[in-house]
C-alpha cells in the first residue's frame, strides 16, 4: 500500500510539466453551503445553472439509475431539491472534472470519459448493494479513479504505448509498468488530482491504491473494500464493453468475490444487472 506522505512531499516534482485544473468556483460555493445547518438549495441550483454544459451533465447523472429517483427531474432546481446538497456536490465535482480536463491539448478522450462515467455509475450501484460507502461518494471515486491518465497523456508522448503494454502484461500491473517506463503512474496522478480538488481522504487513498492487488487481501478494512469496489466496477465495465476478463481480474477476482461474500450465482446476477443499467442510460 502506497504511503500518501511520501507522495505529498514529492508533489511538485511529480507534477512538473502537467497542468491540473483548479477546483471550479461552483464547487467552492456548494461546499460552503454544505457546511451550513440549512444549505440554501436555491443558491446551489443557481450556481450550477450558470454553466450550460455542467447543467446538462448534472441532469443526465441525476436521472440515471445510480441515484434511484422515482420520478425524473427536468430542471437543476428540481434535481437539487430531490437529491440534496451532498449528492449534488458529489455529482457536480465528478462532472466538473471531466469538463475541466476534456479541453487539455488535442487528445481525444471521449472513449476514456465514457468508460469513466460507466465505472462511476457501476461504483454507485455496487456501493449500495454491497454496503461499502454512500452511493454519491462511490460515484465520484469511480470517475476520479483514472483521472491521472489524461495528465500522463499531456506529459508523455509515448503514453499510449505504455498503456497498451500495461494492459497486456500477464505478470505486472499497469501501475508497475508505468513506474518502470515513466517513473510515476496514473494512480499517483489521480491521487494528486483528488487532493487538489479536496476529496475526502479515504477516497484519495482508494484511488492511490486501486491497482494494488495486495490491498484486497487485507480483509474488511475500509480501503480494502473501496479498492475492491473499484476493481470490481472496472471489471464489470470491461465485461459490458466486451473488452474481456482482464489480467487483474484473473489474479484477484476470487479474492474480491470473497471480500464481498459473492457466490458465483450472485456475481452472475451482478453482471446481468449492471448490463441492464448501463444499457438503459
Amino acid at each position: 500500500m502506497l504511503i500518501t506522505n511520501e507522495i505529498d512531499a514529492r508533489a511538485d516534482e511529480l507534477l512538473k510539466g502537467m497542468d491540473i485544473p483548479p477546483q471550479p468556483a461552483v464547487l467552492v460555493t456548494i461546499a460552503n453551503e454544505r457546511k451550513k445547518e440549512f444549505p440554501d438549495l436555491k443558491k446551489i441550483a443557481a450556481e450550477i445553472t450558470k454553466d450550460v454544459a455542467l447543467s446538462a451533465a448534472v441532469l443526465r447523472a441525476a436521472n440515471s439509475p445510480a441515484f434511484g429517483l422515482q420520478k425524473k427531474v427536468s430542471s437543476i432546481p428540481g434535481a437539487v431539491m430531490a437529491l440534496g446538497a451532498d449528492v449534488i456536490f458529489s455529482i457536480t465535482t465528478a462532472l466538473s472534472l471531466r469538463l475541466a480536463m476534456s479541453g487539455k491539448k488535442a487528445v481525444r478522450l471521449d472513449r476514456f470519459w465514457d468508460t469513466a462515467a460507466d465505472t462511476a455509475q457501476i461504483c454507485s450501484v455496487l456501493a449500495t448493494r454491497l454496503r461499502v460507502m454512500p452511493a454519491d461518494q462511490a460515484y465520484i471515486m469511480g470517475l476520479f479513479a483514472n483521472a491521472g491518465i489524461p495528465l500522463l497523456m499531456q506529459k508523455f508522448g509515448n503514453y499510449i504505448e505504455v498503456l497498451k503494454k500495461g494492459n497486456q502484461s500477464a505478470d505486472k500491473t499497469l501501475t508497475e509498468i508505468e513506474d518502470q517506463e515513466l517513473s510515476t503512474n496514473h494512480a499517483v496522478m489521480g491521487y494528486l488530482v483528488s487532493r487538489k480538488w479536496f476529496l475526502p481522504t479515504e477516497i484519495r487513498d482508494a484511488i492511490l491504491n486501486h491497482h494494488d492487488e495486495s490491498v484486497v487481501s487485507q480483509g474488511g478494512t475500509a480501503v480494502a473494500r473501496q479498492v475492491g469496489l473499484l476493481m470490481l466496477a472496472e471489471h464489470l465495465c470491461n465485461l459490458y464493453r466486451r473488452e474481456g476478463e482482464g489480467q487483474i481480474w484473473e489474479r484477484v477476482g476470487g479474492s474480491i468475490n470473497d471480500l464481498f461474500g459473492l457466490t458465483e450465482v450472485e456475481f452472475t446476477d451482478l453482471v446481468a444487472d449492471v448490463n441492464e443499467i448501463l444499457s438503459a442510460v
